[in-house]
């Protein structure tokens, strides 16, 4: 006897187990250059917002925003911003400047330097994850090497400014909070 199981739309589909029924498949096609992988990229990324947020306690607020500095001004209570690299993203794209390293370096020099201020001004804890590119490999492309490298930058301009510093690796915290500072970037 052959199993039948439905899928989300209702439609049956044979012989197939569904272990996880939020889980979905998709297939983005596209010719090159055709931004195929950047589409996939930000499904991806909405899935992983959506884990977040759902995992968070249900009298936290949730904002998404590129003004980091407006909204942790706007904030009265404890922020945590989730993720840096997924801002650092967000403005390059909204402003189109992977391939304009100058004005990127400038575009979020100013925003590090409003959110520096913000983050010592605010009276209350504010805490941000963000990704450690320093363990990867340089990348070929040059949009993804001046990612790395901004997201390098904006690591260690968030590390000068704040009290407490942690890595984590192999589900282990280290405390890098009495760690010496390397010269500024």
């Amino acid at each position: 006897m052959r199993r039948t199981h439905r899928l989300r739309d209702g439609a049956p589909h044979p012989g197939r187990r569904r272990e996880n029924l939020s889980m979905t498949t998709t297939l983005v096609l596209g010719g090159p250059r055709s931004g195929k992988s950047r589409h996939a990229e930000a499904l991806h990324l909405a899935a992983r917002i959506a884990r977040h947020q759902e995992r968070r306690p249900r009298q936290w607020r949730t904002v998404e925003t590129l003004d980091l500095t407006r909204a942790l001004l706007g904030s009265r209570q404890p922020v945590l911003i989730d993720d840096l690299g997924g801002w650092l993203r967000g403005l390059l794209d909204e402003e189109s400047l992977w391939s304009h390293p100058h004005r990127a370096r400038q575009l979020v020099d100013d925003r590090l330097d409003e959110l520096s201020v913000a983050m010592r001004a605010v009276p209350f804890d504010v805490v941000a994850v963000t990704n450690d590119p320093s363990w990867v490999r340089l990348p070929d492309d040059p949009a993804e090497r001046l990612y790395v490298d901004l997201l390098g930058q904006v690591n260690h301009r968030i590390s000068a400014v704040s009290h407490n510093v942690y890595a984590v690796m192999a589900g282990r915290v280290l405390d890098l909070s009495s760690s010496p500072v390397v010269g500024s970037v």
